[in-house]
C-alpha cells in the first residue's frame, strides 16, 4: 500500500532512493494521497529519511483539469489540437483508464 500513518519506514516499499547535492543519501516514502475530485486536486505526501537519520517533508499538490476543458484552454490560447493520447509513447487516450493526457497541438494563429 501507499505507506498509512504509523508504519516504519523498515516495513513499507520506498518509492526510490535519492543523492542529493551534498551527497547525502535519502530514501522517499510516498505517503496515500488526498484526493477531492470536486476540486480537481490531489495532494502527494512525500517523506525523506536520509542514511543520517535526519528527515524531512514535502507536499505536492496537483491540479488537473479534464479533456475537454484542457482542450478549451489550448484553443485559446491559439492551439488547435492534433491528437490526444493516453501516454507518452502514442497510447490510446480512455478517458477512464489513462493516467495522463499528452496533447499533439500546433499554433495556429
Amino acid at each position: 500500500d501507499g505507506g498509512g500513518e504509523g508504519e516504519e519506514e523498515g516495513e513499507e516499499e520506498a518509492l526510490v532512493m535519492a543523492v542529493d547535492a551534498a551527497g547525502r543519501e535519502w530514501t522517499v516514502y510516498e505517503r496515500d494521497a488526498e484526493v477531492e475530485p470536486h476540486a480537481r486536486r490531489i495532494r502527494c505526501r512525500y517523506d525523506f529519511v536520509a542514511a543520517s537519520g535526519e528527515r524531512a517533508t514535502q507536499v505536492n499538490e496537483h491540479h488537473y483539469a479534464l479533456p475537454e476543458q484542457l482542450s478549451a484552454l489550448l484553443a485559446a490560447a491559439g492551439f488547435e489540437v492534433e491528437r490526444l493520447c493516453g501516454g507518452f509513447e502514442g497510447e490510446a487516450f480512455d478517458e477512464e483508464e489513462s493516467e495522463h493526457m499528452v496533447y499533439r497541438a500546433r499554433l495556429v494563429r
